[in-house]
C-alpha cells in the first residue's frame, strides 16, 4: 500500500500500520545517527541538553545533566569523561564557586547534532508546517492518546 492509498483510507488497520512503519523508520534514524556520532542515546540526549542550555544562554551544572538523564552521579561522571575524551564537551571552571564546574559543548559537539539531530528535526518540522490547523490538530490528539498509551501500559511483576 502506497503512502498515498494510505492517507485515503479510513482504515483502522492501515493508520496502525502505518505508525508502526514510522516507529520502525525512526528507530533505524535514531541508530543511523549514533552510529554517526559515536554516541549513545543517553550520551546524545546528553548533547542536545548542553546545545539547547547554551543557545538559551543557560549554564549547566552536572547536578543538572544527572537529573535531566535520570541516573546515577557515577553514570553522569562516566558519560561526561567519555564525552570530554572525545571532544564533544568540556569542563570549565564555574565563574562564582570555585568548587563547582560547568559542563558546555564545544564547536565539535555542535557539529556532531547539526549534521544529524538537528537535520531530522527540521525535517519533522517541515512536514507539521505542510499541515492546517485540523490535521495539526487531529495530528496532536492522536499523538496525546498514543502518548497516553505508552504511559499507561504497566510492566508485569515476575513470579
Amino acid at each position: 500500500m502506497t503512502d498515498a492509498e494510505i492517507v485515503d483510507s479510513p482504515d483502522t488497520r492501515a493508520l496502525v500500520d502505518a505508525y508502526r512503519r514510522f516507529r520502525a523508520a525512526d528507530a533505524a534514524c535514531q541508530a543511523r545517527i549514533r552510529a554517526s556520532t559515536h554516541m549513545g542515546e543517553n550520551e546524545i540526549r546528553l548533547v542536545r541538553y548542553l546545545v539547547d542550555a547554551s543557545r538559551e544562554g543557560h549554564d549547566v551544572m552536572p547536578s543538572e545533566i544527572t537529573r535531566h538523564l535520570g541516573i546515577s552521579s557515577a553514570s553522569t561522571t562516566a558519560i561526561l569523561d567519555r564525552l570530554e575524551r572525545t571532544g564533544v564537551l568540556e569542563r570549565l571552571s564555574h565563574p562564582t564557586d570555585r568548587r563547582s564546574i560547568l559542563i558546555a559543548p564545544t564547536a565539535a559537539g555542535q557539529e556532531a547534532l547539526s549534521r544529524t539531530v538537528d537535520v531530522y528535526e527540521a525535517l519533522v518540522e517541515d512536514a507539521v508546517s505542510s499541515l492546517d490547523q485540523n490535521a495539526r490538530s487531529a495530528v496532536l490528539g492522536f499523538l496525546g492518546a498514543l502518548t497516553n498509551a505508552a504511559d499507561g501500559v504497566a510492566v508485569p511483576e515476575s513470579a
